[in-house]
């Protein structure tokens, strides 16, 4: 392996290595936020994109533009949701 290939695998066998209860935590909270985003997002993008396009007649772009932005505010909620109730546990 060269370059970057090398650097990710090696930091993910140490994730994968760690016994610390700390670095466990942080996986869970990123694999359940990463899981919800899926979730949400996926019918959610669809259903914004198909709404643009076939309801207000708009141009892909727009539609994109629409959907980035709607997904970004939604994504931020979300993470500080998930993240308020990780932190419980903290």
């Amino acid at each position: 392996m060269i370059g970057m290939e090398k650097f990710i695998m090696t930091g993910l066998w140490r994730l994968a290595k760690n016994k610390n209860n700390k670095v466990k935590r942080a996986l869970h909270e990123a694999s359940v936020d990463t899981f919800i985003g899926a979730i949400i997002m996926f019918p959610l993008s669809v259903i914004i994109i198909k709404t643009c396009i076939d309801y207000f007649e708009t141009t892909s772009e727009v539609a994109a533009f629409a959907n980035f932005s709607l997904l970004t505010v939604i994504a931020i909620i979300r993470k500080a949701l998930v993240r308020l109730q990780f932190s419980k546990y903290d």
